[in-house]
């Protein structure tokens, strides 16, 4: 099974992205709205999910201290920022701080839903087609 973590404060934005990558993908979404509430689950030996798809403007934590940090306890764990901001400076932190891949959140709902499902066949196509491939 695909284990994915979304964390974002917008609710209706994250039950977006949810309902995509489990529908076409059939993967388990788990959603925490800060990055405490990441680390913490994170911190839990018993969870590793294949991706991350993280907001950079969520509360209390920001998300480059976020992905920080996670880069030093799980390197190699993919981090896909899907963020609402879009400077050059925003993305510059982003990567900086060890994102993978950064996408902006568009307003309109079809763009929106596009570039999840672009996201999701840049880094959840790829694990579904080699799980089959192990599977078969």
């Amino acid at each position: 099974m695909i284990e994915i973590l979304i964390v974002d404060d917008n609710r209706r934005q994250a039950l977006l992205v949810k309902d995509c990558l489990s529908t076409v993908y059939k993967a388990t979404v788990t959603v925490v709205e800060n990055g405490e509430s990441a680390l913490l689950l994170l911190a839990n030996e018993f969870y590793r999910p294949n991706l991350i798809v993280l907001e950079l403007r969520i509360p209390n934590l920001d998300g480059c201290e976020v992905l920080r940090r996670i880069r030093r306890r799980i390197p190699k764990l993919p981090v896909v920022v899907f963020s609402r901001g879009n400077t050059q400076e925003d993305i510059s932190r982003a990567y900086a701080s060890g994102a993978n891949m950064y996408a902006e959140k568009p307003s309109d709902l079809d763009a929106f839903r596009k570039t999840v499902q672009c996201i999701a066949q840049l880094w959840v196509a790829p694990l579904a087609r080699m799980r089959a491939a192990h599977a078969g």
